[in-house]
């Protein structure tokens, strides 16, 4: 497998098992840049107010994933939580990621978001009243091993689009918070596959609402600017991003 998504190929999830991102390594272009990033603290309050209502499975998830964009990786967050919803274990996708973190399947072809946050528990723990959030649908094999390590309960934010067949629509989340999951995560792909790579091509035929909105966020958006303030700047077109998509599906 390649050490890094900034050579040519990146392997991505898929419901079973791993595949690659056909296409080389190229600078993503894009039509339109949001206003000037160096206001990315000017989050409006809607946003604010959202993020706040949201949950904190679903944030952290989020942020987690977004840490994986700035890292090079691919971007998918995963964080358990207890009852009270404390957070009891969190991970991101490292499988890409260059040595020297505190993740212990880092660099593996099995480093995904979910399998990160598991390996951080302990043998013998309780986890049947935890709930597992993941940015984006769990792949077979980490949905084997929440059930294996008896994981009460499995949440994400939204389906993944790099799965052959369309997957399930999350349940209890907010259409503005799956458009944000698949931005985040097509952002990655764009960066280190090309605007060409296969899942964008997909994607742009499943989620052509998050694809646009795709096509005016200037990447650098997520590197000067912390989650929530990026989504402040975006967050008219998300929620109209989220409000087309809900028509379009009939929901």
């Amino acid at each position: 497998m390649p050490g890094h998504p900034l050579r040519p190929q990146l392997l991505v999830r898929t419901p079973g098992a791993r595949r690659r991102a056909h296409g080389p390594v190229r600078p993503a272009p894009h039509r339109v840049a949001p206003a000037d990033v160096t206001g990315c603290c000017a989050v409006t309050v809607d946003s604010i107010a959202a993020w706040h209502d949201a949950g904190s499975g679903i944030t952290r998830s989020l942020e987690l994933a977004h840490r994986s964009l700035l890292a090079g990786g691919l971007p998918v967050g995963a964080v358990v939580l207890g009852p009270g919803g404390d957070v009891v274990a969190e991970g991101r996708n490292r499988a890409y990621d260059p040595p020297g973190g505190d993740d212990r399947l880092q660099g593996s072809p099995i480093a995904h978001a979910e399998m990160n946050a598991l390996a951080r528990i302990a043998v013998g723990a309780d986890l049947s009243t935890t709930t597992l959030w993941s940015s984006h649908r769990p792949c077979g094999m980490c949905a084997a091993a929440c059930e294996f390590t008896g994981v009460g309960r499995v949440r994400f934010v939204a389906p993944d689009p790099s799965d052959d067949q369309p997957g399930p629509e999350p349940t209890g989340v907010d259409g503005q918070w799956l458009i944000v999951a698949n931005l985040l995560f097509l952002a990655g792909i764009r960066a280190y596959s090309g605007a060409d790579a296969p899942i964008l091509r997909q994607a742009r035929d499943r989620e052509p609402e998050t694809t646009g909105l795709l096509d005016t966020v200037a990447p650098q958006l997520w590197e000067t600017a912390t989650l929530p303030d990026a989504l402040g700047l975006l967050w008219p077109d998300v929620v109209d991003a989220a409000q087309q998509r809900r028509r379009r599906i009939g929901g």
